[in-house]
């Protein structure tokens, strides 16, 4: 959720007031005070998971919409109270696992076989964070990189939406299929079958595919191969 995308709405809907309660019983270790700064490398998902969080419950918590980038620097409220940055990431810190495999911007590949791109990457408007690859109704989507799957589903704007997750730093959008082939949390393989493209939401069958680093969207066409 990317939305118009990342957009936020590439992503739409989930939308919630700051005032809302966070959700209870996520984990036994979860942090219920404070808030946490965003740094560099940080993704609202390996926030969430540090601090023992649902992602998308977090996202709510704190009004923040698909697809549920933020900013080095932003404040992540975890509920009410006075409780300091810096507890907050001591708590983190004790219930944190192993840590994530680096991902890089190399090595990717193109969501679609053949690919003829139709719209291209504009970083000063809103609605053109990614490119858009022309497709045929139901031709493959392949994930353009391993990951695990932090949002699979139906976004106002952008059809049957994925965002996949690469590592903590990097993640990856595809948009307006007509079916969605996995499930959120599952682990996926650099080009696995996730989905049949559609044309949900716009008015062509068509791909919209995004890359982010560190939250901000980044040119899809400098990190894919030059031929596909």
């Amino acid at each position: 959720m990317f939305f118009r995308l990342i957009l936020i709405a590439v992503l739409l809907s989930i939308s919630a007031c700051s005032s809302q309660s966070p959700s209870t019983g996520t984990s036994a270790n979860k942090v219920v005070s404070g808030v946490y700064k965003v740094k560099r490398g940080d993704t609202l998902y390996s926030i969430a998971t540090r601090h023992g969080w649902d992602f998308k419950a977090l996202a709510r918590y704190n009004n923040i919409k698909p697809p549920y980038a933020v900013n080095v620097g932003q404040n992540i409220r975890f509920g009410p109270g006075s409780a300091t940055t810096k507890t907050a990431t001591r708590t983190a810190t004790k219930t944190s696992t192993a840590p994530a495999t680096k991902v890089t911007l190399r090595g990717w590949d193109w969501p679609i076989k053949n690919a003829v791109v139709i719209g291209r990457y504009a970083p000063a408007d809103k609605l053109s964070k990614g490119i858009r690859i022309a497709a045929t109704p139901g031709q493959p989507v392949f994930a353009s990189l391993g990951g695990k799957v932090a949002f699979a589903t139906n976004i106002r704007g952008y059809g049957n939406l994925i965002i996949l997750q690469h590592g903590t730093s990097h993640a990856s959008v595809y948009g307006h299929n007509r079916r969605l082939l996995v499930k959120e949390g599952q682990t996926v393989s650099k080009g696995e079958l996730i989905a049949e493209a559609g044309d949900l939401d716009t008015d062509r069958t068509q791909l919209y595919f995004e890359i982010r680093q560190n939250g901000k969207p980044v040119d899809p066409l400098s990190v894919l191969p030059a031929a596909n």
